[in-house]
């Protein structure tokens, strides 16, 4: 059995968003990668031929061909072939722009594992398409390609959330998705499982247990994420104080605004504004040139 213990994703780390590794593996039975300490990064791999499995803490994930699995960091995780089977996937380890962190919310969760089937072969080709321009843009150490590898895995993020959010959509529970669109109009006030429960004319018991069906995540969970997204546009797109976009979004206190900000995207809000603005200044440097 190839079997890889300690494989050299968990030793990598980086300061700031990008690609870390790439790759399109086909792999016979008898492959294994165990990871007992997860890894730094994230991992997302999409499976375009046979057949493989994910271990977690929770128990196996089957992947056919067809499913994307996204991994957070610090997981504890291993992946093999099964038995009979060649498995063939595309994988990135990477840490994840700001941005993308909302688009990479797969409907399908088995504990810290997310998954999602993609049915449409247009989609599924795209996805393959994307993710080998990434694995190889990235093997090249020049700044310029290491962004095109960057906007390809965006591209693999954009695709998801488009198929995820029409999936969910579709499917989710009429009084959720109005709780949702409530919710997103109004960041800035305070709300409670009991106000929220009585505008979807349901018991607060009932709507939190409902809202986690639905959505995969508690109230509190959600409300947060929200709020975070909208202050990562409020950060690159104006020059308001920290404290004031901390207000502006919902939080009361801006300590605890910039503990959950750093928590969700690996960076402090006045970090992140840094290095957006060096960002902007370097795409408009390149296109002066």
């Amino acid at each position: 059995m190839a079997e890889y213990l300690d494989d050299s994703a968990v030793d990598l780390y980086t300061l700031n968003p990008g690609i870390i590794l790439a790759g399109d593996y086909m792999q016979p039975h008898g492959y294994r990668t165990r990871r007992p300490e997860g890894t730094r990064d994230w991992l997302i791999t999409f499976t375009y031929g046979g057949r493989g499995s994910f271990g977690t803490d929770e128990g196996r994930s089957e992947c056919r061909e067809g499913d994307v699995v996204l991994l957070r960091p610090g997981v504890r995780h291993d992946y093999e072939t099964p038995e009979g089977e060649v498995w063939r996937f595309v994988w990135a380890h990477f840490l994840p722009e700001p941005g993308w962190v909302d688009l990479l919310q797969l409907p399908h969760k088995k504990g810290e594992l997310l998954q999602l089937h993609v049915e449409q072969p247009v989609v599924r080709e795209r996805l393959l398409t994307a993710f080998r321009r990434v694995i190889r843009d990235s093997t090249d150490a020049d700044p310029l390609q290491q962004r095109l590898a960057a906007n390809a895995l965006e591209e693999v993020a954009l695709l998801l959330g488009r198929y995820t959010a029409r999936f969910e959509r579709s499917m989710m529970d009429t009084r959720i998705r109005q709780t949702l669109d409530y919710l997103s109009e109004n960041l800035k006030n305070r709300h409670t499982i009991g106000s929220l429960a009585e505008r979807a004319a349901l018991s607060p018991s009932r709507f939190a247990h409902l809202f986690k069906q639905e959505t995969g995540d508690s109230v509190i969970e959600t409300l947060l994420k929200m709020r975070l997204r909208h202050a990562v546009r409020l950060l690159e797109r104006t020059s308001l104080p920290i404290a004031q976009v901390a207000e502006d979004v919902g939080f009361a206190d801006s300590f605890y605004f910039t503990k959950q900000f750093s928590a969700l995207y690996g960076q402090s809000p006045s970090a992140f504004r840094k290095s957006a603005g060096q960002r902007s200044r370097q795409i408009e440097a390149e296109t002066d040139d």
